[in-house]
């Protein structure tokens, strides 16, 4: 059991040198292909709404840090931020029946989440957002 953790700044722009940590995290760790694919969207999506969202009127210092957790069978990535209290799975899932043109604005990130991992979870904690993702790994390629 390996885990890694990456601490980065609250901007866009350290976007780039996070989905750097990940894949060489993914590749470190020898995940399939596949598994690092989805799990490097969905962390990408988590924390880009983190950055763009979570700190709008919140003082500084604006924190996040990303964990992973690599096992035998699985891979947990979890975003913790101190931005303000917001609980993605709350939401409801967007009507993707209904046009593009005639839904609402919003959800689809969430949407991808859930469905490109296996868990997803949110937790409040000692005044942070905590969203765990887990993807179970492919069985037909080992580690």
């Amino acid at each position: 059991m390996a885990g890694y953790q990456f601490s980065l700044d609250a901007e866009l722009s350290d976007i780039p040198r996070f989905l750097d940590w990940v894949a060489q995290t993914c590749a470190a760790e020898g995940l399939p292909a596949d598994d690092a694919f989805k799990l490097t969207l969905a962390l990408e999506e988590a924390v880009t709404n983190v950055v763009n969202y979570a700190f709008s009127g919140t003082p500084p210092p604006h924190r996040v840090v990303v964990r992973l957790l690599a096992e035998a069978a699985r891979v947990v990535g979890e975003v913790i931020d101190n931005g303000a209290p917001f609980d993605p799975l709350a939401e409801a899932p967007p009507d993707l029946s209904r046009p593009l043109a005639e839904r609402a604005p919003g959800g689809l990130g969430i949407h991808l989440l859930r469905t490109v991992m296996d868990r997803v979870e949110y937790r409040r904690e000692d005044g942070h957002n905590r969203l765990i993702l887990e993807k179970r790994l492919s069985s037909d390629q080992g580690r």
